[in-house]
């Protein structure tokens, strides 16, 4: 198995699914809830794929990069310094527009 780890960031607006991926994912159980703020803290897990070890960050939700609260501050920060190797934004197909903005100002701040 490679040692490397490709560090990957779940991202997205409260009640998207982001812990619902994760928990599939990694096999672990991050609670999940349909209330804004659920997630109030990152949680990471592991798993393995093609002889690859991922780690996901499961970051709690924001509407915008513009933080305004706690939540919101550690889910910017963890995009702008944590470094990952990949941001997956999850989106609600009923709210596209709002959700598209999250994904606009990942895409702005990513390469």
């Amino acid at each position: 198995m490679n040692c490397v780890d490709y560090v990957i960031a779940l991202a997205g607006n409260p009640n998207t699914g982001k812990s619902t991926v994760f928990n599939a994912l990694t096999g672990l159980n991050q609670h999940t809830g349909n209330w804004p703020g659920k997630t109030v803290a990152q949680a990471t897990g592991s798993y393995v794929y093609n002889h690859k070890k991922y780690t996901l960050a499961d970051l709690p939700g924001t509407y915008s990069l513009l933080a305004a609260s706690v939540e919101e501050q550690i889910a910017r920060d963890f995009l702008l310094f944590g470094n990952p190797q990949a941001t997956i934004v999850v989106v609600d197909a009923t709210c596209l527009e709002r959700n598209l903005n999250l994904v606009l100002q990942v895409l702005e701040i990513t390469d």
